[in-house]
């Protein structure tokens, strides 16, 4: 698989990161490292283009297509965009034509990367092409079922909504880890903070998984989202402690339940 990135937010270095998996980019046992990311490997062979632009601004691009072109993107299957300016993102067929993507993910991790009415309106014209397309808001509630492409990008580099296994002692999480992890990597961190914790004291774990979230740390804005409700960086700490309530049995997670974008 050949993926692209495409972005105006340093998020998207982060989720690179993630998969390029390099020796220093989780801090989460220093001193010492378990290790514990080892097995997850490397994709940097998948990363065929990293293109940083300016970050979205007020200024009108007349010409997106123009600019597009003088980028220079490589031909991928999986076209990640973030946070680009919203001519270039109307622009989304060009881009798609350019670099012969058969999926695009364009992750939502502040609400004025794509308010709705413009990601109706991408939406709409990569649908028209039968381009595979998905706006988790954000990344990390990234589900299976956008679609082949978007499927297989998350089987393969295990990123998504995040789960975790999980080995009990009792009470006690004696192992823990991700099989899926939030795309930015923060799950990994999340079970490296976790793992010796019981499981008998719920505020306390709880707090645990709070602290380590915002350790990381969780890159989502804070700014209340009209859709949603509440804040992109709550909704992301929604998912990290769903997803160790459930790895652990947990039923009263307390987590507030999203709004359908659709809505």
């Amino acid at each position: 698989m050949r993926i692209i990135s495409v972005y105006g937010d340093v998020f998207a270095e982060k989720v690179i990161g993630n998969l390029i998996n390099f020796r220093t980019f989780c801090q989460g046992c220093e001193p010492t490292c378990a290790e514990c990311r080892a097995p997850y490997g490397s994709y940097v062979g998948d990363i065929v283009g990293i293109y940083p632009i300016d970050p979205p601004a007020p200024t009108m691009i007349e010409e997106p297509e123009k600019y597009i072109d003088e980028i220079g993107l490589e031909q991928c299957d999986v076209l990640l965009v973030v946070a680009v300016h919203h001519d270039i993102l109307t622009s989304i067929d060009h881009m798609v034509e350019v670099t012969g993507a058969k999926a695009v993910i364009a992750p939502i991790e502040d609400p004025t990367w794509i308010p709705p009415g413009l990601r109706s309106q991408v939406k709409e014209i990569l649908d028209e092409k039968g381009i595979e397309n998905a706006f988790p808001k954000p990344f990390c509630t990234l589900e299976p079922g956008e679609g082949k492409m978007i499927d297989a990008f998350m089987e393969r580099y295990k990123v998504g909504s995040p789960v975790h296994f999980v080995d009990m002692k009792g009470d006690i999480i004696a192992e823990i880890g991700p099989i899926r992890s939030a795309p930015c990597g923060c799950t990994w961190y999340v079970s490296q903070k976790v793992r010796g914790k019981s499981t008998s004291d719920t505020d306390e774990l709880f707090d645990v998984i709070s602290k380590a979230h915002h350790s990381y740390p969780c890159t989502a804005s804070m700014a209340k989202d009209r859709e949603l409700g509440d804040a992109l960086l709550h909704v992301a700490g929604y998912r990290a402690r769903h997803a160790v309530c459930k790895a652990v049995g947990i039923e009263d997670c307390r987590s507030q339940p999203e709004k359908d974008q659709s809505e």
